[in-house]
């Protein structure tokens, strides 16, 4: 999301003006009601600093000492601090507040804490029996954080002021409210339908959950940790997506055992049961919570009471099927059958009071094992964590993985497989190393087939090729299909979405099945009963109920592995590593919460208040019940049975405070930005500005000048200081 300091909005602007028009329909009810006036967490900061007559960079001495102790605990490693310490120049020079690494930890201990973490000790009673005839134990750690806690912070950050909305929406892309849009997750069916389950006034809180189990040793070892996470459907995608702005917090590590006080038989189902109860153990706040509501200042200052509910669980396939207690040859969302999974066939969707029946027939002996695992493929945990989860339904929960699913899975494990052995692997290496090199386009100049390593970008770039390099070595057959899942790959990944382009998803995959018996005829394949291929059918629905699936991927899980699990395992002497690894994390964030702070104390500092105030002048107001980031006017269309409101450059793009790429090329533009139009609608759009008479006004703001060598030169307002700083040259070579 952009910084909201920055007052210029670029607005994106397309040939036909209705491209970007959203016409939204509000909740008809009441939402969101505000319950008073309260201050934030760096409000109450500021407020005992000046009590106590301290400097926003207290208990450090000024700005450069902290923006040191910042590169140090971010990028030094312990060891490595106290020998910089030790150096003769920093004793004698630099004269810091601290002066070992031991007076440094005390100092950022001192500094404001996120939520505290809590250490449960597990004692876990197996089926073998011992030598004195008693049953083996095995005592177990899981360590983990009050989520509602977590959603007080996170809702409480002012750093996501206009980040973050508060009600649903029904967006659509005409006037009339014919086609949907779908994008953010106040967007989808899930939020309008919860919202009226609620008592009027109330504020959803759409829960993201994400787990998943990583490896932390790299050349030897077996040391593993299991984090699970969690984010607020509130804030907007696109803040967390990114891992910098710290919108989806780490709340557990579960235990991870061979339990081997258990027999070999036993143990598999056993570990099932220790992932559920510890997962209820850490839920267990949001059981009450999700009921009652809990009263939490927002970002914009005002209380409101929320009602934080499980809305989405991203997980890769071994764990979706965990989570919804099913066998792994069956589907965690619907109960096709076993084999029928390679059909484009929807079947009903998994009920939650149901399993949880069956469940309990199963513990009681009324459901024999045959039934209850040929028939109904569930596992025995007889206590599921979202058995108690108020208003969930932990099936529909489950979100699309492009990452596993469509990107490694269908794809790359699949579709890339068959080719190569319809065409060869010689064959099919000899073809990407023929390519020609291409503007925006990657070049496999050692083939594809030796490759070991693949990241979600190689995927992505090996899409963009794979077509035209089979293209003529393969049947037009082969091609279709190929070309119905890459098709719909790409519908997956949109931002955004309306019922045309879902229509083009849908006829995406039936294109593929519809072709994919030829992979039968060639002898590649035997049959389509590939659990991955069948969760294509579920992303449509996903997406109509929960938003757009790129607000969901596992990438972002992957990511966050770097900073909360294998960092701070490095960071210990792997020995107890986990209690070491809570500790590295927690004062992570106090880095994290202070240096926030100092953020949203230099912008209210009265020595920045002429530029907020021109900043305010421009932005005007916003509605509390608005979605994020949209400054843009919002015009009521009348005689409407239902509300509508027309939202005008939803999309936009924010003028940086520095500019990020002084002094180049136009031609650098073009080519590293596949801005290739970008220059010809700028001359067009000044063209047409003077040609429609504001060449006077024009001259006043910006001042501009075409030569016969393509050089651009901009003078921006003087009075914009965020504009004036991007005033540079522009040359094309």
């Amino acid at each position: 999301m952009p910084d909201q300091h920055c007052g210029v909005q670029v607005e994106e602007v397309d040939d036909e003006e209705s491209m970007w028009m959203r016409f939204v329909q509000s909740y008809p009810g009441r939402v969101a009601q505000t319950l008073g006036h309260a201050e934030t967490m760096f409000h109450e900061i500021k407020a005992r600093q000046e009590a106590q007559g301290l400097d926003p960079w207290a208990p450090f001495t000024d700005a450069e000492e902290w923006g040191l102790v910042k590169w140090l605990i971010s990028r030094v490693g312990q060891n490595a601090i106290e020998e910089f310490m030790k150096l003769p120049i920093v004793s004698h020079s630099l004269k810091m507040s601290f002066t070992s690494k031991y007076s440094l930890m005390k100092a950022i201990d001192q500094l404001p804490r996120s939520t505290e973490w809590q250490l449960k000790r597990i004692s876990v009673e197996g089926n073998k029996l011992t030598n004195e005839q008693q049953y083996e134990t095995e005592d177990l750690e899981l360590w983990m954080r009050d989520p509602v806690e977590c959603i007080r912070e996170l809702m409480g950050n002012p750093e996501f002021d206009h980040m973050v909305s508060y009600a649903p929406e029904r967006v659509f892309s005409d006037a009339e409210g014919k086609t949907r849009r779908y994008d953010e997750m106040w967007t989808g069916d899930w939020w309008w339908e919860m919202q009226g389950r609620l008592p009027q006034g109330a504020v959803v809180a759409p829960v993201i959950l994400a787990s998943d189990k990583t490896s932390l040793s790299q050349f030897r070892g077996d040391q593993e940790v299991w984090p699970v996470y969690l984010s607020l459907g509130n804030i907007s995608k696109n803040v967390r997506s990114q891992p910098s702005k710290h919108a989806t917090v780490l709340i557990a590590y579960l235990p991870i055992s061979k339990l081997e006080c258990f027999t070999r038989d036993t143990r598999s189902v056993e570990r099932y049961r220790l992932f559920h109860y510890c997962m209820s153990q850490v839920l267990e706040p949001l059981v009450r919570a999700g009921a009652e509501g809990i009263d939490v200042t927002c970002p914009d200052r005002q209380v409101r009471r929320l009602y934080p509910i499980v809305a989405a669980y991203i997980a890769d396939f071994p764990e979706q099927c965990l989570v919804a207690c099913c066998m792994e040859n069956r589907c965690p969302k619907c109960v096709v059958g076993r084999e029928e999974r390679g059909d484009m066939k929807n079947s009903p969707m998994r009920d939650r009071d149901s399993t949880v029946e069956n469940l309990r027939l199963h513990c009681d002996g009324e459901i024999g094992k045959d039934q209850f695992e040929g028939e109904l493929g569930l596992r025995a945990i007889y206590s599921p964590f979202w058995a108690a989860l108020p208003h969930n339904d932990i099936f529909s929960c489950i979100t699309p993985d492009i990452l596993h699913q469509l990107h490694k899975g269908v794809f790359k494990d699949h579709i890339v497989s068959w080719c190569a052995d319809i065409i060869g692997e010689e064959e099919l290496d000899a073809r990407f190393k023929a390519m020609t090199s291409y503007s925006g386009l990657r070049h496999f100049k050692k083939g594809i087939s030796k490759r070991k390593q693949w990241t979600g970008a190689d995927y992505r770039e090996l899409q963009r090729v794979f077509l035209g390099v089979i293209a003529g070595a393969v049947d037009n057959k082969v091609l279709t299909a190929v070309r119905g899942v890459l098709d719909f790959i790409y519908y997956a990944q949109y931002r955004t979405h309306t019922d045309e382009t879902l229509a083009h998803m849908h006829a995406a995959l039936t294109s593929f099945h519809a072709s994919k018996h030829i992979f039968i005829d060639l002898g590649v394949r035997e049959h389509f009963n590939i659990p991955k291929i069948h969760s294509m059918i579920h992303y449509i629905n996903a997406i109509r109920f929960l938003g757009t699936a790129d607000g969901f991927n596992t990438e972002l899980p992957e990511r966050l592995h770097i900073d909360f699990a294998k960092r701070a395992y490095r960071a210990s002497n792997r020995r107890d590593y986990v209690m070491q690894m809570t500790t590295w994390l927690r004062r992570q964030e106090s880095i994290h919460i202070q240096d926030a702070y100092i953020r949203w104390w230099e912008s209210h500092h009265p020595v920045n208040q002429e530029w907020q105030d021109s900043d305010a002048s421009d932005s005007g107001s916003d509605s509390d019940d608005a979605g994020p980031g949209l400054l843009e006017n919002r015009v009521d269309l009348p005689s409407q049975v239902q509300r509508f409101t027309m939202v005008t450059g939803s999309r936009g793009y924010f003028v940086p405070r520095t500019c990020p790429f002084p002094n180049s090329t136009i031609q650098r533009l073009l080519t590293d930005h596949d801005a290739s139009l970008s220059f010809q609608l700028l001359k067009n759009s000044f063209r047409n500005m003077f040609e429609a008479g504001h060449a006077e006004n024009l001259h006043r703001k910006i001042g501009w000048m075409f030569t016969s060598t393509s050089r651009l030169s901009l003078h921006h307002d003087p009075i914009s200081t965020t504009a004036s700083a991007c005033s540079k040259f522009v040359r094309r070579r």
